[in-house]
């Protein structure tokens, strides 16, 4: 059973772009890459948001290829 917190446990691609400041081909990328999961109901796709922030959490230290990290925003 998922505990009501209160925040989303689930959120689009859009969500998931505005939450986490990246594009719409790296949510694609990072997905076909395995990085994090999704579900298709209709055709609506849902990411678990707790994936993505481990996925972020587990590169926290490792800057990307500028050299800058990616920092989160909140979700609405």
């Amino acid at each position: 059973m998922i505990e009501q917190t209160g925040r989303p446990v689930y959120a689009s691609i859009p969500g998931i772009m505005a939450a986490f400041s990246i594009s719409e081909a790296t949510v694609h990328r990072l997905l076909n890459a395995g990085a994090f999961g999704s579900c298709k109901i209709g055709r609506a796709r849902r990411i678990k948001i707790a994936e993505v922030e481990a996925y972020f959490e587990s590169r926290r230290d490792q800057p990307d290829a500028t050299g800058t990290r990616i920092a989160r925003r909140s979700i609405k």
